[in-house]
């Protein structure tokens, strides 16, 4: 990894795109879940890739580069939902997460649905910590807030998200 990075460092790209590579996964599905649209996602992740070669030289040897990278697209994403075409489209109803199957019961639909309406903050939250399962050491890092704030606010946010999983259940 620290040879990666020392390489990727000194302009060498294919050192770069190995050092990124296995964390592509989860940064589509961080960006996924604050954009809410495929297209949107892969596009934010193209883009913080990019930001992220240009970064490479400030990364400190020895920095765990999956709080840096995941920091960098969640930036991209809200950079993207500030921007003019999301206010423009943000009022259109959130599209289905996928579909599901048939192992998935009503309370997976529920839950999807639930975290859909919270607010893109308190969504960041509960993606980071129970989709790709970051300890709050990293989430601070990737929220710019300290592990006992992101804690706090992973806090908050599973109290909405039961509210939010609450109401749903009760329309029905």
């Amino acid at each position: 990894m620290h040879s990666q990075l020392a390489a990727a460092r000194s302009g060498d790209e294919s050192a770069f795109v190995d050092m990124l590579a296995p964390l592509l996964q989860e940064a589509h599905r961080l960006a996924f879940a604050m954009l809410q649209n495929q297209h949107d996602a892969e596009d934010a992740v193209q883009e913080a890739s990019f930001h992220a070669w240009r970064a490479v030289g400030r990364l400190r040897e020895g920095s765990n580069t999956r709080p840096w990278f995941l920091t960098i697209v969640a930036n991209e994403c809200r950079q993207r939902r500030r921007g003019r075409w999301w206010n423009v489209i943000k009022g259109q109803p959130l599209p289905e997460v996928a579909s599901p199957g048939p192992e998935e019961g009503l309370a997976a639909s529920d839950l999807r649905r639930a975290l859909a309406r919270l607010n893109p903050d308190m969504r960041l939250v509960v993606v980071l910590r129970y989709y790709l399962d970051l300890p709050f050491a990293d989430m601070g890092r990737v929220l710019g807030i300290t592990p006992a704030a992101a804690k706090l606010r992973t806090h908050r946010a599973l109290r909405r998200l039961r509210l939010e999983v609450t109401e749903d259940l009760s329309d029905e």
